[in-house]
Order: C-alpha cells, then structure tokens, then sequence
C-alpha cells in the first residue's frame, strides 16, 4: 500500500486539480510534446506542473527514460486514483442533470402506527424498482419535525399543526383512536374499572393514545394517565395486538393500524360513546424542490 509523505508547504491542501489533470494527460498520452499539444502548454509547462504535483505529495512520480518515461509505484497510484475521481466527477455531474423517479433515496418520517401502515406499500414499490431505497424514521412529531428542517429526511408526517417558515404543512385528514380489546369482548360496552383490570398494552404512542381516548369517554372515572394500570411494553409495532389478541390486556391505536393485523378474528374494536380523531399532516421543507420520486408516495399517503 502506498502512503503519500506530503511536503510541508502543502500539508494542509488538497491535491492541486490542475497538476492533476496535467499528470494523468500525460499517462494517458504518453508524451510530454503531444501532452504539451493536448492542453495548449508548452513543454516546460507540463513538466513543471508533474515537478509541482511531486512536491506537493512528496515523493517521485515518474522516472523520465529519454524521450520516455516509467511511473513510479506512487505515480501508479496517483494516476489510479485521478482516474477514479474523474469518472466519479463525470457519473455525478450526469445525475444531476437527471431525475429519476426510479431511483435514489427516499427518507420519510412519521409516528410507529403510521410506519406500520405504510412501509408494506412503500417496500411493494420497491420492489418493482429496486434502485429506490427506502428509509422510514418511527418518531414522536418534534423529532420529525427537527429531522426535516435538518434535511436528514424528506417527507414527515406528524399529528400536530405547526407553525414554521421553513416548513409546507398540509392536511391529510383524520384517523379514528380505537379501544382494541380481545376478541370475546365483541360489542360489550366495558367500563374504566372492567378495562383496567383487563389491563392496557403499553406502546410508544400508547400513553398519549390512551389518554385522548379514555378522557373522551370515561368522564366520570378516569382523570389521570397515573390510574391506567399497565401489564405490558412493547416497541415492536407489528406486535401490539398480539398481547391483545392472546387475550392479556387492552391497548388503544389508529383504525387503519389495526386493521393492518392478520388475527382480526381475535381482537375487536370496543364501541366508543365519543369518537377521538388523530389528525395527520404532511411536512416538507418549503424551499427544498424534492426529485421526482417522491411524487408517486406524496400521492400514495395523501390517498390513504
């Protein structure tokens, strides 16, 4: 492996793009006079800029054999190196000529119950074009909202209103909060007492579902998150019901969440005196043009 020992002079530089440019020419070409013609200089100009770009990295880059000359194992290097970096240059100054709506990365953020939903259909798209990569962030809204102002993620989808210069907000709509019990619970009408000695499923938007829900329709005996008595934690989205559905306990999520698990027979939606409604927007960056490929999910979330 070949360590380039910099001159002090340039210690602290970057390698000169010119110089460069002049060294991997004369590879290429072969001939410090046909070099000389390549890039309208005169002889002495190119030979002075090899001597300049071997000072700059501090060692021999070539050994001159009369009119011919042999690279060095550090000259070898250099020209692999400059040759690499060119094409590089060139593959990105054409992809930044080029949106593909087929390609690229596509970073989103949004609450847990959210991703649940919508990461199977963003991954379907995949799917069918796999240079899209997908990456969704489950996040409580301020992070998402920081994410997004900090061009970590793209599109963010949050349960507030927010004020922001920075930002574009727009309503997607509303989802209903439901009390999911086990399955032989079917159309009961079950009070604060009967639900909490079944128990609550605990989630990371579990507490602040719950607390919406059960103000809402249990006036009378529920007055703070303090009396919910929980049996149960867990982070691991498409495992919420489960517990529920075992028949351990009850827990409170967005409709169309549940609606996502495949042991419907086991779990039941408790009817509601009084119907809570999880708003949901969408925010970008307002000054950020976002490529092509983001459309066709815009599209997709405002449908849903």
């Amino acid at each position: 492996m070949i360590t380039f020992c910099y001159h002090s002079t340039f210690k602290d530089t970057m390698l000169n793009n010119q110089w460069l440019n002049t060294f991997i020419t004369l590879v290429d070409v072969g001939h410090f006079t046909q070099t000389s013609e390549k890039l309208f200089m005169t002889q002495p100009g190119v030979s002075q800029h090899i001597k300049k770009l071997e000072d700059q990295v501090g060692t021999l880059l070539l050994h001159r054999i009369g009119k011919k000359f042999e690279l060095t194992q550090a000259g070898e290097a250099l020209y692999n190196f400059g040759r690499l970096r060119a094409t590089e240059e060139a593959d990105l100054l054409i992809s930044l000529k080029t949106d593909n709506p087929y390609s690229g990365d596509c970073r989103f953020g949004c609450s847990g119950s959210m991703a649940m939903f919508l990461y199977p259909k963003f991954l379907a798209r995949q799917s069918k074009h796999p240079d899209l990569h997908i990456s969704i962030e489950a996040a409580p809204d301020q992070r998402i909202i920081n994410e997004v102002l900090n061009n970590n993620i793209d599109i963010g989808i949050i349960t507030q209103h927010v004020i922001s210069t920075e930002l574009e907000q727009e309503s997607l709509g509303h989802d209903a909060l439901c009390l999911v019990v086990p399955h032989q619970y079917k159309n009961q009408k079950m009070t604060f007492v009967e639900l909490n000695q079944l128990g609550f499923i605990n989630h990371p938007n579990g507490e602040q579902y719950a607390e919406q829900v059960l103000r809402a329709n249990y006036k009378d005996d529920y007055q703070s998150i303090k009396q919910i008595r929980k049996i149960s934690y867990i982070n691991q989205l498409n495992q919420i019901l489960l517990p529920v559905s075992m028949g351990l306990g009850y827990t409170v999520l967005p409709r169309t969440t549940i609606e996502q698990f495949e042991l419907q027979d086991s779990i039941a939606i408790l009817p509601s005196d009084t119907i809570v409604n999880e708003e949901h927007f969408l925010i970008k960056k307002k000054f950020r043009q976002l490529p092509k490929r983001y459309q066709w999910f815009i599209d997709l979330i405002k449908k849903q």
